[in-house]
């Protein structure tokens, strides 16, 4: 009997000791902090960021003075609100409860430092404020996720997709964008469009200087030179000065012009002057067979590529049938500005004229509305 306890206390003593091993050596799970954020930048603002993926894909932003650039592509301006979006998503991230803490894990859940979908480098100046590592993803919403400073791997509510690993896809799209109030004149299809300020366009609406019939207290485009019974289409001439102004680029072709571009036999020549005096220029190719087509803006002195949809609808725009209308007719532009139309010779009562008085030998009796009414 003696002998079977001090053999119980002997297994007793190695469970407790085998315990306090484990402890130590095996996964610490019970080390995490639910709800505690993924990682800390110790107060330090973020103005450095390198975004690796597999296969050797990466880019790099970093901030200056103006906004973020992507340094390795010439110092084109990235999109700043994506950059920014894309850090606060990141600095929100929480750390659940660990998935995995082994070695074999991490390769397990893409999140090694051989074996990741991205590799987020986060510092400022020459400091390394933190590095993640973002895998596999368990659904849509989620991915696996883990610190440089930690082995255990966490379930974090982001996606892959968010974490772009190409400078294009950060390429700001609306570089070449600008008020449209400050765009003063255009030259195109042989014609001049100005701007005329409103108090500038007063009653100038049904002359042949081309304003087209707007009401006073309202800016206008005119064409100086257009032909008798011509004037500006209002509306076609806000439509190009709004495309202009909002044009949105596809992708950064380079600095470097190429023959393939079409340039050479552009589809679209035009230029604008803004209020500031800065003149622009503009000359679009043809959209090829890959659905695309080349614009160089002499704004920036990159190529670009934008989708031909956008192209067509500019060249469109641009053209002397959607800048220029017909003249309305006398009595209809007349009957548009609230003014009367004359009577025409013969006539026995003009119209928006008073009712004729009686003449010499009317009896003076007036029609009551009842048949022989007294």
């Amino acid at each position: 009997m003696e002998k079977t306890i001090r053999l119980l206390v002997i297994l007793l003593a190695a469970q407790l000791l085998l315990a306090v091993g484990m402890s130590f050596t095996g996964p610490n799970l019970a080390a995490a902090h639910p709800n505690k954020p993924l990682f800390r930048l110790g107060g330090k603002p973020v103005d450095h960021l390198t975004i690796e993926g597999p296969d050797g894909a990466s880019v790099v932003l970093a901030k200056q003075d103006k906004g973020w650039v992507l340094p390795d592509n010439g110092g084109f301006p990235a999109d700043r609100t994506q950059v920014d979006t894309l850090l606060s998503r990141l600095e929100a991230l929480k750390r659940g409860l660990p998935v995995a803490t082994t070695s074999g894990a991490l390769k397990r859940f893409k999140v090694s430092d051989e074996r990741f979908e991205r590799r987020v480098k986060l510092e400022h100046g020459d400091d390394l404020l933190a590095t993640l590592y973002l895998g596999s993803s368990p659904d849509v919403h989620h991915v696996h996720a883990r610190t440089g400073k930690d082995d255990a791997v966490y379930t974090v509510d982001f996606a892959v997709y968010e974490a772009p690993d190409k400078a294009g896809d950060w390429e700001d799209k609306s570089v070449l964008q600008f008020p449209e109030a400050t765009l003063e004149s255009i030259d195109v299809a042989g014609l001049a469009l100005h701007r005329t300020p409103a108090a500038a366009s007063a009653d100038k609406g049904l002359d042949n200087s081309g304003s087209g019939g707007k009401p006073a207290g309202k800016a206008t485009w005119q064409i100086d030179g257009l032909a008798n019974g011509e004037i500006v289409n209002q509306g076609g001439a806000q439509d190009l000065a709004g495309k202009l102004a909002r044009l949105r680029i596809g992708k950064v072709l380079g600095s470097e012009a190429k023959p393939d571009y079409g340039l050479d036999k552009p589809a679209l020549m035009l230029s604008a002057t803004r209020k500031d005096g800065g003149k622009l220029e503009y000359l679009l190719g043809p959209t090829g067979k890959d659905g695309y087509a080349v614009l160089k803006s002499s704004a920036r002195p990159e190529y670009f590529r934008i989708p031909g949809y956008t192209a067509d609808a500019l060249i469109k725009a641009a053209g002397r049938a959607q800048l220029v209308q017909a003249a309305p007719a006398p009595a209809a532009a007349h009957a548009a500005a609230g003014q009367p139309v004359s009577g025409k010779p013969g006539d026995s009562q003009a119209v928006g004229s008073k009712p004729d008085t009686p003449g010499p030998g009317a009896t003076g009796q007036q029609v009551t509305g009842k048949r022989g009414g007294s």
